[in-house]
């Protein structure tokens, strides 16, 4: 099988793994790789079609970036937030940027990629209003009060069901969770997760919780590690 594109959000060292990008390099020779502009200044060479999306229009205050397309998809940088940089003191002191979502694009299919972010209900509500979104990827956590609104750069699990429904996408995948303990158990994101869709009256008391959670049930799905999910509208 053949790629048809690599992306990566954001240069932070677990999203950007160069031993992962040349064991792909060497795998897939030539596929195109997309990178936000600012995070080249930490790539090296790779064997791949090196593209730089254009984060002019995100950078000067809107939620949309330039599209443009790479095999026939079409892709559009959207607003994240964020931070770039890799080390340090070029993320939180230098303030380093280089970092967005991705909307992809193929015939009536729209795929999200939130990368990491934080929560920004206008920007989310503005970039589902833009796009008809049929599966979206989005973080749960890292988080110190996973079932709370107000953690910086990163979704709470709550705060990842808002943005799912801010969004109006079809479906929801969870990604970016039991991995690392960072300020809360690695599970504690995925339990919050399952908390919340079990009981949404105690998160959601102003909107009928027994229909909410037979509607979180079908179109959040959870999967297990190397689980492959078929969606037939994709086809």
């Amino acid at each position: 099988k053949q790629l048809d594109l690599i992306a990566v959000s954001h240069p932070h060292m677990d999203h950007l793994s160069f031993s992962s990008l040349d064991k792909l390099s060497k795998k897939f020779l030539g596929t195109p790789f997309i990178f936000p502009e600012g995070a080249e200044q930490f790539l090296p060479n790779f064997d791949l079609d090196m593209i730089r999306a254009d984060l002019t229009d995100i950078y000067k205050g809107k939620y949309i970036a330039t599209s443009f397309y790479v095999n026939g998809l079409k892709i559009t940088p959207v607003y994240a937030l964020h931070n770039g940089g890799r080390y340090g003191l070029d993320t939180y002191l230098w303030l380093v940027q280089g970092y967005c979502g991705y909307i992809v694009e193929y015939k009536d299919v729209c795929i999200y990629f939130a990368g990491d972010t934080g929560y920004d209900e206008k920007a989310f509500k503005e970039i589902g209003k833009k796009f008809k979104i049929t599966l979206a990827f989005i973080p749960i956590g890292p988080c110190r009060n996973c079932e709370k609104k107000g953690f910086w750069f990163h979704t709470t699990s709550l705060e990842a069901v808002e943005l799912f429904k801010d969004l109006n996408a079809k479906y929801m995948i969870p990604i970016h969770y039991g991995s690392l303990q960072y300020m809360s158990d690695s599970r504690g994101p995925m339990q919050t997760l399952k908390e919340i869709i079990n009981n949404p009256g105690k998160y959601f008391p102003e909107e009928d919780s027994t229909g909410l959670k037979d509607d979180f049930i079908d179109r959040i799905k959870i999967l297990k590690e190397g689980e492959q999910i078929i969606f037939d509208e994709l086809l």
